[in-house]
């Protein structure tokens, strides 16, 4: 249960905004180690007006050319094609931040890692409600009607549940094609 202290503090929270560096690490931040964490990350680099709004308030102005160096630096590292399959497998879509060069094999990459991902919690979600559903069934104080009403959603869920394995199963087979290419190729630069 929320007390409401909790709740006004959520509250002045939300409308203070939030700062992606506090005072501190504006005070001591190593600009261009800031930028590699930050395109390590597939950060965009709008996120350096972020650093810079917060550190404003604080009367710091972010060193930009160290932090775009260093964004260029980290973001040789995240733009590895072998990384956009590991982050649309951690549910991350890709933020657009590659060079030309790299960003449409990344993309397509990450794309077909990020279906396998959705189509797993996809899954998942199904088992959760069917689940709910048989246990709501096994109670015993179900109705008949109820309980015909409940079987036939579960047989919906069922239905739903092959479907969405089909789904991954032939998602799965493109991403190992795509990571089996991409091998092949060396393109992990």
């Amino acid at each position: 249960m929320k007390t409401r202290s909790h709740i006004v503090l959520a509250c002045i929270v939300l409308l203070s905004g939030c700062s992606t560096l506090s005072e501190k690490e504006c005070r001591t931040a190593d600009w261009h180690q800031l930028g590699v964490s930050d395109g390590r990350q597939g950060k965009p680099a709008s996120l350096l007006n972020d650093h810079k709004e917060s550190c404003t308030k604080y009367g710091i102005n972010p060193n930009e050319e160290r932090y775009l160096a260093g964004r260029e630096t980290g973001l040789r590292q995240y733009c590895q094609l072998d990384n956009a399959f590991r982050i649309g497998m951690n549910g991350e879509e890709y933020s657009n931040v590659c060079p030309l060069d790299v960003d449409p094999a990344f993309r397509r990459n990450n794309a077909a890692a990020l279906e396998v991902y959705n189509s797993k919690k996809k899954i998942e979600d199904i088992d959760r409600q069917l689940s709910r559903k048989e246990h709501e069934l096994s109670e015993k104080e179900t109705s008949d009607k109820e309980k015909r009403r409940l079987r036939d959603e579960i047989r919906d869920l069922d239905r739903s549940r092959e479907r969405a394995r089909s789904d991954l199963h032939y998602q799965e087979r493109t991403l190992d094609r795509l990571m089996d290419e991409s091998r092949y190729r060396g393109e992990n630069r």
